[in-house]
């Protein structure tokens, strides 16, 4: 199982929400991001004419990954998410627990506060994932996952 999280922008609901390739903040504002989990080992093969040509035509098709759902049966539970945005400034590595959607557990969010000092915010860059289910702990990164923006930074 290769686990790897998508970064969601506009989130309204579950039924409404873009995938987006990195999330874009503003260090100074408090934020909830949200992502969804997708298994890499798991791909669903689709024709993208599939209704149109009913089989006709050579379409090709395409593959993508499918969601995954975390903590499925018994021996998946508990399932626990923590998202940590490293650094290699000591004090600047941040670790947060992430919250399931109640209604699709394949979507997952953090709360990161509004920083009023963004010399301790998080940086821009790579962010890191740890979901553990049960006994067995799956890790992974995401490369430049977010860009923060960082205001009144002392250069104006």
């Amino acid at each position: 199982m290769r686990l790897t999280s998508v970064p969601i922008i506009n989130f309204s609901n579950i039924n409404d929400f873009q995938e987006g390739s990195q999330w874009t903040i503003r260090a100074t504002d408090p934020q909830t991001l949200y992502y969804q989990l997708f298994d890499l080992d798991n791909v669903n093969n689709l024709s993208p004419f599939a209704a149109l040509n009913s089989g006709f035509f050579n379409a090709a098709i395409q593959s993508s990954p499918q969601r995954y759902i975390a903590g499925v049966g018994t021996s998946n539970q508990p399932a626990v998410m923590t998202v940590t945005f490293p650094s290699l400034n000591v004090g600047r590595t941040f670790t947060f627990n992430a919250t399931p959607d109640p209604n699709d557990a394949s979507v997952w969010s953090i709360t990161l506060p509004g920083y009023t000092n963004t010399t301790i915010a998080p940086s821009s860059g790579n962010v890191m994932f740890s979901l553990t289910q049960g006994l067995q702990t799956v890790t992974w990164t995401v490369v430049n996952m977010i860009a923060v923006e960082m205001t009144n930074c002392g250069s104006c």
